[in-house]
């Protein structure tokens, strides 16, 4: 398997725009799981980079049977920008950790942990209805707290401008069945400028739907 990674990518770095110091290397290494805990063998794991105009898919591995898994990758001289995707299949949904930064690196190397995986049929649609009934109140905030199959984990934030965000008629999350969500909230008071928060109860049933309302 090893070489194997090692023939692709040096495939990668003949054909690609994005360039590489073929002497050092940096290491990405984690562990996948179910919700149970227990180990997900041979699952893909895929190492992309990313400048400006270009990406690259650099390195490719499996999971061992204890659900490890390491990436060895050239370092690129430019970029700093990476994402480690566990891929989704037939019976897992997907995660994703980006924007990685070489300072998140530790000796050339960072340890993602352990990544929960769960299966497409363990997985309930939560919709929340957001009900208008006061015009002045906007909800300015939402959190849950809970089994989230979240698909994409930010490493760093975003590189944008702060901005306020904002919520309308719909919210959707896509979260393990069977269990009880903690749901947090913001309204605030377009008219006195107060802001209030909630903190509501989610059951979530083996359904593949759940549905939820707040009422503001």
């Amino acid at each position: 398997m090893r070489k194997l990674i090692l023939f692709f990518i040096v495939g990668l770095l003949c054909s690609c725009q994005i360039q590489y110091d073929v002497s050092t290397r940096y290491v990405f290494e984690g562990q996948v799981l179910d919700r149970d805990g227990n180990p997900i063998e041979n699952h893909s794991i895929e190492a992309w980079v990313y400048n400006s105009y270009d990406s690259d898919l650099i390195g490719f591995t499996e999971t061992n049977s204890d659900g490890y898994y390491e990436l060895v990758i050239p370092k690129p001289k430019n970029e700093r920008d990476f994402e480690i995707k566990i891929k989704g299949n037939a019976v897992y949904f997907q995660k994703a950790y980006v924007n990685i930064y070489e300072s998140d690196l530790s000796d050339h190397k960072i340890t993602i942990g352990k990544t929960t995986l769960f299966a497409h049929d363990d997985i309930s649609n939560l919709e929340i209805t957001l009900n208008q009934i006061n015009p002045e109140n906007n909800i300015s905030a939402i959190e849950l707290t809970g089994l989230i199959a979240e698909q994409i984990i930010w490493v760093n934030p975003p590189e944008e401008e702060p901005y306020t965000p904002y919520y309308y008629e719909f919210y959707a999350k896509k979260v393990a069945k069977n269990q009880t969500l903690n749901l947090y909230y913001e309204v605030r008071n377009g008219n006195t400028g107060q802001t209030n928060s909630f903190n509501e109860l989610i059951d979530v049933s083996s359904n593949d739907i759940t549905e939820y309302t707040i009422n503001y």
